[in-house]
């Protein structure tokens, strides 16, 4: 059986949710800071309007660090000028948001480098490293 599940945003002026939502993320950044428990929010499985996901993108504000991801489509993540929570969005090729998600967290998964691309790029900076040093040693011996 294959489900394909569409969020899509309330057309309602107002949920009632935003207030709650920042508690949320309020008590997720005191755990957090006291037991680095992480937590993640999916925005699109709450019901927010238009507007109040416009309010809360506002309220959280952008702090010093974003990063466009390119891969199936762009996802961008922004620190909030709270540090420790994320605003993580991703879009499809077509540029429609597919996810939206709050992290409350020291850095997002997705911005992690993981072990297996570490490994890999420590092979390719050998393989690199010593590629150069054998060209550096044939233009040294041919100025010889």
């Amino acid at each position: 059986m294959n489900e394909e599940l569409i969020f899509i945003t309330s057309n309602a002026d107002t949920t009632g949710n935003v207030i709650p939502l920042l508690h949320q993320i309020r008590h997720a950044l005191s755990q957090l800071l006291a037991q680095q428990e992480e937590t993640t929010i999916d925005l699109r499985r709450l019901p927010l309007s238009a507007s109040e996901e416009s309010q809360l993108e506002t309220f959280l504000g952008h702090g010093e660090v974003k990063a466009d991801i390119q891969a199936l489509g762009d996802t961008v993540v922004i620190e909030s000028r709270y540090t420790g929570v994320w605003l993580e969005t991703h879009y499809n090729e077509e540029a429609e948001i597919m996810g939206k998600y709050v992290h409350i967290c020291d850095c997002p998964p997705l911005i992690k480098s993981q072990p297996e691309d570490m490994v890999l790029s420590l092979n390719n900076i050998v393989s690199d490293i010593q590629a150069m040093s054998d060209t550096s040693t044939n233009d040294a011996a041919e100025e010889d």
